[in-house]
């Protein structure tokens, strides 16, 4: 069994991301793409990070409609979660995990904890993002991967946590399920508008 692993803080997943992991999930004859949400990414200031458990549930809620997807509690509870430390428990004798990350986390990747290692364990394909392309890669990272195109979706979390905040238009970037229950539990200051 191929499978592929897609990890983030899904806060909260959107069409992005599940673009992305179809579209790898095709290209790379994947069996199955797990998505990880990160307990603690080392990335982000948990005093601005929505809870876990919320942050799961809604990656759940997100992939339910593919038969493909699946999410995975894989993380530490007691510690930073850091994708190489993760790929290192997934990794066996029999498989070598594929590793799907959009261009955007690319570029941030110099700044990994031990990339190059990662890498090594890992077969890590890279979906295309606008706005973010090779020319950001450190050349010694882009070797090391195999970058693919996706539809050029511009849809992040950090915009969609805004747009609920501030009662604009949610519809069509991320699911609906994903969106009422945004607006059920009151996150990110949902609750004012569509």
């Amino acid at each position: 069994m191929t499978r592929g692993l897609l990890g983030g803080t899904f806060d909260p997943p959107h069409y992005g991301h599940l673009v992305l992991a179809e579209e790898a999930r095709v290209r790379f004859s994947l069996d199955e793409v797990l998505f990880v949400p990160a307990r603690i990414p080392p990335h982000k200031r948990t005093s601005d990070l929505t809870g876990y458990a919320h942050r799961r549930r809604m990656a759940e809620l997100a992939v339910a409609g593919n038969g493909f997807f699946r999410v995975a509690d894989l993380e530490p509870e007691d510690r930073i979660s850091f994708t190489v430390d993760l790929i290192e428990r997934f990794s066996a004798p029999a498989e070598r995990p594929v590793f799907i990350m959009g261009m955007d986390s690319l570029v941030e990747m110099r700044a990994w904890k031990d990339p190059e290692r990662l890498l090594g364990m890992a077969r890590v394909v890279v979906g295309t993002r606008p706005g973010f392309d090779c020319d950001d890669v450190e050349e010694r990272l882009l070797k090391g991967v195999e970058v693919f195109p996706i539809p050029g979706l511009w849809i992040s979390s950090t915009d969609l946590r805004d747009r609920f905040a501030n009662g604009r238009n949610t519809r069509y970037l991320t699911s609906d399920d994903v969106r009422t229950y945004v607006i059920r539990e009151g996150l990110y200051g949902a609750g004012k508008g569509d």
